[in-house]
């Protein structure tokens, strides 16, 4: 007949312990403990541990000592679901992470590219000094604004609001965002905060073309 017992003296190494019938553990009548091996266990979605609930059913081997046989965990149900939950959402996040690859690699050829096309542009006096330090002003200020707003979003603060974001981004700060955007995996899924990051990065790459013929001409 099946009774419930609590497994005790589990070596997970060896694979067996020993489970103690509950009306043992109450007082009720002194019932022997059995010997259980993981074998003997229903698929569960994890490793049996000392203090599980457990169903089972007792036979005696050929010395006489008892052995617990058909042994379910009581919830093995509850287990199992959560297992399934937690492959499902790694195998999720691993054909998200597929599918962003791309857009990654691009986002990684920009910001190569402006940080190159800064440097040289600095380098070779393509526009004035004022305009390189501006951007690795902002670009610093845009950088620890992103991981700011990370560290918030972990912990459960107060956080950045996008519109701020923005605002250093189109300032000049948006090689450093996109930085930090990869640097961090921050942002980089929500499509609505990538348009208003790529508009501000775009306004701004517009502004200084505008700008630049200007300014040369002031000198």
């Amino acid at each position: 007949m099946p009774q419930l017992g609590r497994i005790e003296h589990w070596n997970d190494g060896k694979g067996h312990g020993f489970v103690r019938p509950l009306q043992s553990q109450a007082g009720a009548g002194d019932a022997a403990r059995a010997f259980v091996h993981i074998k003997a266990i229903a698929r569960a979605g994890r490793r049996p541990a000392d203090g599980d609930l457990i169903r089972y059913d007792c036979e005696s081997d050929a010395r006489g000592r008892l052995n617990a046989v058909d042994v379910t965990l009581v919830n093995a149900a509850v287990m199992r679901t959560r297992g399934q939950r937690r492959v499902a959402a790694k195998t999720a996040a691993r054909q998200r992470r597929a599918a962003a690859a791309p857009i990654d690699a691009v986002q990684r050829c920009v910001l190569a590219c402006a940080l190159i096309a800064l440097a040289a542009g600095g380098a070779l006096r393509l526009w004035p000094l004022p305009v390189t330090l501006a951007y690795v002003a902002m670009g610093t200020v845009s950088f620890f604004a992103y991981a700011r707003d990370k560290n918030a979003a972990g912990n459960g603060q107060w956080r950045t609001r996008e519109s701020t974001l923005h605002a250093f981004d189109l300032l000049c700060g948006w090689p450093g965002g996109l930085l930090a955007q990869q640097a961090f995996r921050h942002k980089t899924r929500k499509i609505g905060f990538q348009l208003g990051f790529w508009t501000s990065a775009v306004l701004n790459c517009a502004a200084l073309y505008w700008l630049l013929p200007r300014i040369g001409t002031a000198s």
